[in-house]
């Protein structure tokens, strides 16, 4: 039987509805499942240190990111929902918060917080 997938819902608040509208077309590009993180890995073991380059696709740890609506009443906020794989490594956190780090570095001056009725994913 499969496990459903775990899902953390996040509020992202804006100035304005220009703002959140901008910002939800920007992240559009952000939350493909196709797109890849590059992290640099390093390690030191025998006290020579190597340096490695790894790939992260968002698909291989999500199943979907969504833009969703939070209110019709409140059209400067909206909620980005990660939606984890089944199958997906401890490392579907990094990835999200570096999205959301990636989100509150945006001239948007948005805030992000954890939506009180999102789930948190598995540990």
């Amino acid at each position: 039987m499969h496990e459903p997938p775990a899902s953390t819902t996040w509020n992202i608040n804006c100035g304005s509805g220009e703002e959140a509208q901008a910002l939800q077309r920007w992240l559009s590009g952000r939350i493909d499942l196709d797109r890849v993180f590059t992290d640099t890995v390093r390690v030191i073991p025998d006290g020579m240190e190597q340096i490695r380059t790894v790939q992260y696709r968002l698909g291989d740890y999500f199943v979907e990111i969504r833009v969703l609506p939070l209110a019709q009443a409140n059209p400067t906020s909206f909620r980005l929902v990660f939606n984890t794989r089944a199958d997906a490594g401890r490392f579907w956190k990094d990835l999200m918060v570096n999205i959301l780090q990636e989100i509150g570095s945006t001239p948007h001056k948005a805030s992000v917080s954890l939506d009180a009725n999102g789930q948190v994913g598995r540990p």
